[in-house]
């Protein structure tokens, strides 16, 4: 495929490198839910999405709060049609038609918890994780680039590097992109040819993004739903970080998505604890059922999921999830300490 096809919308990684292009530790996450080999009937209802249909969360099993005029907080907290299990999963529905607010990455040397990066910042309204280790990933910050795609494979797995066919732009205060370059896994590029694809990418109208996998919905399109193959048999011995197993087994997960109607969506769904996670192709229809975002980006997920909101959750931090990194209490404080985090603040 060629490398400079880009979708274009209207609006809008856990150690650091030990050295140039150095390869990182890829962490050991708590033993997850074993891979889904079939998917429990979805449930039907809006779950084909769709240009021209407008979804609102709302029935049993949700609640939503408005934060401030213009962004809407969603929580989940059920049984699940489309995976068939309990789940805990929250929302952030920023207006980003509301002159207010401004999106944002927010980076940190060395890195911090989510919650330290969103209290850190007063003005801060709602925080999510956002990056895989950075020797797996490409970040430019306001021009200047952080992360430069330095790894071929991930950590010392062996494993080429999957984790960058495309990107979450941030073009303005309110205006966002989504970049596709290829995917490595399906052998549409190679991952050099990945890295010169985002180096070449224009500081002044791409001044700021990360590179993330997989994509979940590219136009409508459920993407995510076959990015994995799911009829193959994957050995026990297999690598965790191995795409397949990775995106079939049921992890909590992060998502950046955007609506037809101009609405960015955080999100984030729980796992290992009392709620049970969720697969790439589950969150992507979860996504589509109940946002039926016209775009959505997969983040890191597992350990380092954690989803802050000013007033809600816990009263200190403001972590509304229950991360699994650090403990498996059923509290807000087992976050992961990461690098790369995205925010919603006032401007």
């Amino acid at each position: 495929m060629k490398l400079n096809r880009f979708i274009l919308l209207a609006v809008l990684m856990p150690l650091l490198l030990n050295g140039c292009g150095g390869k990182e530790p890829v962490p050991e996450l708590p033993p997850p839910v074993s891979p889904e080999e079939v998917d429990p009937p979805s449930g039907g209802g809006t779950e084909e999405g769709g240009s021209g249909k407008e979804v609102t969360p709302l029935g049993e099993g949700w609640t939503a709060k408005q934060i401030e005029e213009g962004i809407i907080y969603y929580a989940f907290n059920g049984t699940d049609e489309i995976t068939g299990k309990h789940q805990e999963a929250f929302a952030v529905d920023i207006d980003l038609s509301n002159p207010n607010y401004q999106i944002k990455y927010v980076y940190k040397n060395p890195r911090v918890t989510t919650s330290s990066a969103f209290r850190s910042d007063p003005k801060a309204i709602a925080a999510i994780n956002a990056n895989y280790e950075i020797g797996s990933i490409y970040f430019r910050l306001n021009g200047a680039e952080i992360y430069g795609l330095p790894n071929t494979t991930i950590g010392d797995t062996g494993i080429p590097n999957w984790k960058s066919e495309a990107a979450f732009a941030i073009t303005g205060d309110r205006s966002v992109k989504f970049l596709w370059a290829g995917s490595q896994k399906k052998g549409e590029v190679t991952v050099p040819q990945q890295r010169d694809y985002y180096k070449s990418l224009s500081v002044t109208e791409y001044p700021s993004f990360m590179t993330s996998a997989p994509m979940l919905i590219d136009n409508f399109v459920k993407v995510g739903e076959n990015f994995a193959d799911y009829n193959k048999t994957l050995p026990s011995s297999l690598s965790s970080e191995d795409p397949d197993k990775h995106q079939r087994t049921l992890h909590p997960r992060t998502a950046v998505a955007l609506t037809e109607k101009n609405h960015l969506i955080f999100f984030v769904v729980d796992g290992r604890i009392k709620s049970k996670g969720m697969s790439a192709r589950q969150l992507t229809r979860f996504l589509v059922k109940w946002f039926n975002p016209q775009y959505a980006l997969n983040l890191d997920g597992g350990g380092s999921t954690t989803m802050c909101v000013k007033g809600e959750g816990d009263s200190y931090s403001h972590v509304v999830n229950y991360p699994c990194s650090e403990n498996t209490n059923y509290d807000h404080t087992g976050e992961r300490s990461r690098d790369v985090f995205l925010m919603v603040v006032k401007k």
